[in-house]
């Protein structure tokens, strides 16, 4: 079975890599709306 310790590890690093790309995301959206199109977002969020 599992340990609690690996699930508890697993779900703080998710949450850590989800984060940057929720923050990524974020920008993106604000500079949609401002009239940017920044077609390199994506290829930022993987080599940033």
């Amino acid at each position: 079975m599992i340990g609690v310790g690996f699930v508890e590890s697993v779900l703080s690093g998710a949450v850590a890599a989800g984060t940057v790309f929720l923050l990524a995301s974020l920008g993106e959206v604000y500079a949609e709306r401002s009239g940017v199109l920044n077609l390199g977002m994506e290829g930022m969020m993987i080599l940033g």
